[in-house]
């Protein structure tokens, strides 16, 4: 009895010389034809009844078609029983076959009840095939003494010709390794349909990635698939895993005028993740992942039939950190950037010679008085080393990472171990506050510069006497009032780079001592916003200014200067020259006194 499927592999149609790609790959239909064999099997009633003759058709019949009284045949081996392949089971090892090539898809399948004739080209002819049709798998399956017999051809469709044709057979008792039969001929005739049309690909890296490249977290893409019978373009959910291996030998032997231009460690060929090498031809989207969380590498690549085929990892130049010294350690980290020096836990040190350091010694610090210590750099901001006030006896200071030692005897504070270095010291007298945001302050600021310049050397810097100053006194309300505890504003003579005092909480400051005879600018600094310059004219009357400070650096320039006494302009009849009358009216004469006793000497 002969059995017979056809099972139809279908995919996009081409004519003579068309190239598949990655974009157009071979896709898979199974259509499956069902024929009967008629061979037969008559089994005699007997002489007395031949009513009792019956006739069975292989293989579909199993032992209990036959009578009890002929079961001796059986056991005699006079009997062979066949049992009936189900075309679905090998339907479904075939798609499995042809689904392990991953450059072939599959678009579905059906069922036809059986086949009436054995021209299969007159099927091919006339059956109604979808638009887009490459290949058909015609399987023949015949039942032959103990084992079935499978011929399996491989037709091209747009030519009616027979491509391949292989055939093998299997024992009734060995049909648990039907897949494997299947496998072994289904597999090369996919090769065979996709050879012409791969490629090979490998990564190359060059000196901006070879220390960024993970060279097993890469993805790919086509850039084009074919949804239904369209082709759409891709979406990076379609990216599929690849990794990396060193370059097949073979590769050597063909390529090797390409290879031997670059080092072996800067190049590695891509597979998936069955370590299989082939790419159908066609356009690509790459992805690398790379170290330290730094942006995927992505790019598009083609792919040529044949070839081996070159992604190139080439990242934007990242010139490397200055190290103006040469020492390893970069200027920002470094504390002595143009000195070489050694790796230090003191942020302070870091980056300095070993035993490269010195100290400075600030002497007469008088009570009322502020200082401050500075690092001058060339290649990066000066850096604050200490500050601090001596106020009421009580000395405030902060060295950071620097040890330091006060000699109350003396007056004195010594700050150890610097980098050698230029250093800047300012000094500036101490407002004192009279009543909640009103402060008084001593007309006195001071300043050196301190050059290290031998390591164990110190040096010192003294601050000058604060000595009476014979002057007038001048008011400045600021606006707004400091909005934070921690806001400061700077006061400075002109474009003098030193303040000479610097005030928080407040909203009126009182200068005492202000020089009679000086007519220039007072600027007071606050941080992000423009400066306010304020003209001061010569002369022996207290006077009142006001500090605009409310102007953002990036806002528009409208600065409003006061630049004459407040008595000059009152018949204004400004809001806030009123408000700040009554602010100074409610101030009492006997706290003034008292206040002013306290500061002038």
């Amino acid at each position: 009895m002969k059995k017979l499927i056809l099972i139809l592999s279908y995919g996009i149609s081409i004519i003579i010389g068309k190239t598949f790609t990655v974009s157009e790959p071979p896709m898979v239909y199974i259509y499956h034809f069902v024929s009967y064999d008629t061979t037969s099997v008559i089994m005699h009633g007997g002489d007395a009844d031949e009513s009792q003759n019956k006739m069975l058709r292989l293989p579909m019949f199993n032992e209990y078609d036959i009578p009890e009284d002929k079961w001796y045949d059986k056991k005699n081996n006079n009997v062979m029983l066949g049992k009936p392949l189900n075309p679905k089971l090998v339907s479904a090892m075939l798609t499995s076959a042809v689904a392990r090539n991953k450059h072939i898809s599959i678009a579905g399948e059906s069922m036809q009840e059986r086949i009436k004739v054995d021209n299969f080209m007159t099927i091919l002819k006339s059956y109604e095939y979808p638009k887009h049709t490459d290949f058909i798998f015609i399987g023949e399956i015949n039942t032959v003494a103990a084992q079935y017999e499978i011929d399996l051809k491989l037709i091209d469709v747009s030519r009616q010709h027979i491509v391949a044709s292989n055939s093998f057979h299997i024992p009734f008792e060995e049909i648990s390794g039907l897949r494997n039969y299947i496998d072994e001929l289904v597999e090369p005739l996919m090769e065979k349909i996709v050879k012409p049309f791969i490629g090979s690909v490998y990564i190359r890296v060059d000196s901006t990635s070879r220390e960024k490249i993970r060279w097993d977290d890469i993805s790919i893409r086509p850039l084009k698939k074919v949804v239904g019978f369209n082709l759409s373009n891709t979406v990076d959910s379609d990216f599929t895993p690849y990794k990396t291996i060193t370059m097949d030998p073979d590769f050597y032997e063909s390529h090797f005028a390409i290879l031997e231009q670059y080092d072996e460690d800067d190049y590695r060929l891509v597979v998936d993740t069955d370590e299989r090498r082939s790419f159908l031809s066609g356009n690509y989207h790459f992805r690398a992942f790379l170290k330290n969380n730094e942006e995927p590498f992505e790019t598009d690549f083609i792919v040529k039939a044949g070839d081996l085929n070159e992604i190139h990892i080439s990242l934007p130049y990242i010139p490397p950190p200055q190290d103006t010294d040469g020492d390893g350690i970069i200027d920002d980290l470094d504390a002595c950037p143009d000195l070489v020096g050694l790796p230090n836990d003191n942020p302070d040190l870091h980056g300095c010679p070993q035993e490269l350091y010195g100290n400075i010694k600030i002497t007469n610090i008088w009570d009322g008085v502020a200082f401050e210590l500075l690092k001058l750099s060339d290649s990066i901001e000066d850096s604050v080393i200490a500050f601090g006030k001596f106020q009421n006896n009580l000395l405030d200071i902060n060295t950071g990472s620097f040890n330091y030692i006060y000699d109350d005897q003396n007056n004195s504070i010594t700050i150890y171990d610097l980098p050698l270095g230029k250093y800047f010291r300012i000094g500036s007298a101490v407002p004192v506050e009279a009543f909640p945001g009103k402060y008084y302050v001593n007309m006195f600021f001071d300043s050196d510069t301190i050059s290290l310049d031998k390591k164990g050397i110190t040096r010192k810097t003294n601050i000058a006497d604060q000595s009476k100053i014979d002057g007038r006194e001048v008011i400045i309300y600021f606006d707004p009032f400091t909005p934070l505890p921690e806001d400061a504003y700077k006061l400075y003579f002109d474009d003098n780079l030193t303040y000479f005092t610097i005030v928080k909480v407040l909203g009126e400051l009182h200068v005492v001592g202000f020089p009679i005879n000086y007519s220039g600018n007072i600027r007071v600094k606050r941080e992000g916003f423009l400066d306010s310059e304020i003209f001061i004219e010569a002369g022996s009357k207290k006077a009142y200014y006001v500090a605009d400070l409310t102007i953002p650096e990036n806002g528009k320039i409208n600065q409003k200067v006061v630049d004459k006494p407040l008595e000059v302009k009152r018949k204004k009849n400004n809001k806030f020259l009123k408000l700040l009358r009554r602010i100074r009216n409610s101030c009492s004469n006997i706290l003034t006194l008292i206040t002013l006793g306290t500061i002038v000497i």
